[in-house]
């Protein structure tokens, strides 16, 4: 019985002093002194952000604490909440305390518990969380810091429901942004690529020049793509691109302002320029009547030689346009209706008539994008352009070179040119735009006005004023009048009478007409008129209509019109498949120029009410060429 008892007593007493060794206690106090344990590890709501509820960890014999977050914790940035023995919790030599110690769980954490003896336990905190579905992109930019040329941040504006990403910049870049540009962006996905690329955000460069897909993908390998699109005309570079610094304000019609010029062809070789290579500065002024007090200018452009910019080789002069068309919001009407006049002035007896060039292009001045312009020639008596007989002072009264060549305008701004008459029957005013009015002679001034303001239009309204030999056709050219007539017609061009070029050879008997000029209110774009679609110029355009109405009293007139119709009214036909096609190769510049001309506000008064887009736009003047060639191939029938 004492053998049994001893050996129940003896492994009793054995645990009993091994748990009386594993903790000490102080003998004085009952502390523990050499207990370093956490027994609970917790993250509470209220104390962490990133947490709608409470999120309680496992602690593992092994001294492994294992805690699972929600997809998407920001696992950087918490604050835990432990109950621990011992003396202190470190992390290295920082004491971190319960429920304040901010901590970076992206890693597995060390905590070392320090027992009051001196002796510590370590254990390591595991954080996970659920795989994420997050694959969107929260923010989207081009920023100055990554990106040196630009002149400031760019944020663009992201919209999840349609997934785009959309930015804008109309301000110039210096470099060469076309090449690349390093994109910074935020999201909670774990990868972002193009075409398969991995982009890093602030590192990795993208071209711009076109919209291109980023697509993104999430922790649970969930793919969301973006078409992403910048709107920069220097970067998009669909048209040629000036870019003109001034040495000062541009502020007059008569002054011109000297300034830097650099063309950039994007696609065109020829009649590029930079004048930071050349060494060699342009002059740049307003121009313009009714649309100089438009919000966005037009200007004229002298080079120092003569030149032919952007491959407009059929003249090489130093002065050329750039037509703001700020009235017009398809942008388009001045280049359909030259297009109209190449068609009709190709076969001229005299050699094709000149017609005005059409180079849209966009435009910044003094950095700053200033819209779509239409590059064309100045109306001037040149090689290429008009190209009459050279007049000048010093050929005085000579009785050989006094009878060409001129170039003459009806002009209802006459009154405020310095070389101008009034016709002798009508009170019709007449600018004289050639000889110049720096170089002429008073002998040819009288020459040319009685010719054409007493003799021409005397003719025009005799008696015999249809007689072909005694007529108006003794001073007038048949074919080009027939010419300028349809094309008023076929582009309502309400302006036809009151601004009207003509020109005369030397030794010629005949006066011309041509070349045609400002459409940017007509095609149904003037208030004045209401309804013009089916209303004939020759009766509704503005006055003087005395000789256009004159002329249709003539049954040789008319019938020259009917055949002319017949024969070129297929190929005027074609103006719908021009105005498709010339809306297309200016797509991407006309979003830029309505993104800084609101197509909504409508500055010219007389001009029709503005439509909600430049879609709209262009369909208006598309449906107004259809209706309008079925009308007037109805009209001239009865001719």
């Amino acid at each position: 019985m004492r053998w049994r008892l001893r050996n129940f007593l003896l492994p009793a007493v054995l645990v009993l002093l091994a748990l009386m060794w594993g903790c000490r206690e102080d003998e004085d106090t009952g502390i523990c002194t050499d207990c370093a344990e956490i027994s609970s590890f917790t993250f509470l709501s209220y104390n962490n952000v990133a947490l709608s509820t409470d999120v309680n960890a496992v602690i593992g014999s092994d001294r492994v604490i294992t805690v699972h977050f929600p997809a998407n914790t920001n696992l950087t940035s918490l604050i835990p909440n432990f109950i621990h023995t011992g003396k202190e919790v470190l992390i290295g030599n920082r004491v971190q305390v319960s429920g304040q110690t901010i901590c970076d769980f992206s890693k597995p954490v060390k905590y070392m518990v320090v027992a009051l003896d001196g002796s510590s336990a370590e254990y390591t905190v595991i954080a996970t969380k659920d795989p994420s579905t997050d694959n969107t992109l929260t923010f989207f930019g081009l920023k100055k810091a990554d990106n040196p040329g630009l002149p400031s941040d760019i944020t663009f504006v992201i919209n999840q429901q349609k997934k785009e990403i959309r930015g804008s910049c109309f301000r110039w870049i210096d470099g060469d942004p076309v090449v690349g540009m390093i994109p910074s962006f935020e999201t909670g996905a774990v990868s972002v690529s193009v075409e398969g690329k991995t982009v890093t955000s602030g590192i990795t460069a993208i071209s711009f020049k076109e919209e291109f897909t980023l697509m993104v993908e999430a922790e649970t390998g969930v793919k969301r793509s973006y078409l992403v699109k910048l709107l920069s005309p220097q970067v998009n570079a669909t048209l040629p691109v000036l870019k003109i610094d001034a040495d000062g304000p541009i502020d007059s019609k008569e002054v011109y302002q000297t300034a830097s010029l650099q063309i950039f062809g994007n696609g065109i070789q020829e009649g590029l320029w930079s004048s930071s290579e050349n060494g060699k500065k342009v002059e740049i002024r307003l121009r313009g009547n009714s649309t100089l007090g438009l919000p966005k200018k037009p200007y004229r452009i002298k080079f120092p030689d003569k030149y032919s910019p952007l491959g407009l080789n059929h003249a090489k002069e130093k002065s050329w346009v750039l037509l703001a068309n700020d009235a017009d919001k398809s942008l388009l009407r001045n280049a359909v209706a030259f297009r109209a006049s190449e068609i009709l002035l190709a076969d001229n007896a005299r050699g094709a008539g000149f017609t005005a060039a059409t180079r849209f292009v966009d435009i910044y001045l003094d950095g700053i994008y200033i819209g779509n312009y239409h590059l064309t020639d100045q109306v001037e008596v040149a090689p290429g352009r008009v190209a009459v007989q050279s007049l000048k002072a010093s050929d005085g009264s000579n009785p050989v070179t006094i009878t060409g060549g001129y170039l003459l305008e009806i002009d209802g701004f006459a009154a405020s040119e310095p070389l101008h008459f009034i016709t002798h029957v009508n009170n019709i005013p007449v600018t004289i735009k050639y000889p110049k009015d720096d170089n002429y002679h008073p002998a040819q001034v009288d020459y040319v006005s009685n010719l054409f303001g007493r003799e021409a239009e005397g003719a025009l309204f005799a008696a015999d004023f249809a007689d072909p030999v005694k007529g108006w056709r003794k001073y007038f050219d048949e074919k080009t009048w027939v010419d300028y007539f349809i094309i008023s017609e076929i582009t309502g061009n309400s302006d036809a009478w009151w601004s009207t070029y003509i020109y005369k050879f030397r030794d010629d008997p005949l006066f011309y007409f041509g070349p045609v000029w400002d459409f940017d209110i007509a095609f149904n774009n003037d208030n004045r008129l209401g309804d013009a679609r089916l209303k004939l110029m020759a009766d509704a355009a503005h006055q003087p209509r005395q000789w256009v109405n004159r002329l249709r009293e003539d049954p040789g007139f008319r019938k020259a019109v009917k055949e002319r119709w017949n024969l070129k009214k297929g190929e005027l036909r074609t103006l719908v498949t021009f105005v498709d096609q010339a809306a297309e190769s200016i797509s991407m510049s006309q979003e830029a120029n309505f993104s800084v001309w609101d197509i909504r506000e409508q500055k010219l008064g007389h001009a029709a009410a503005p439509p909600a887009s430049h879609e709209v736009a262009v369909r208006q003047l598309r449906e107004y060429l259809e209706v309008r060639w079925n009308f007037l191939d109805g009209v001239f029938k009865g001719w």
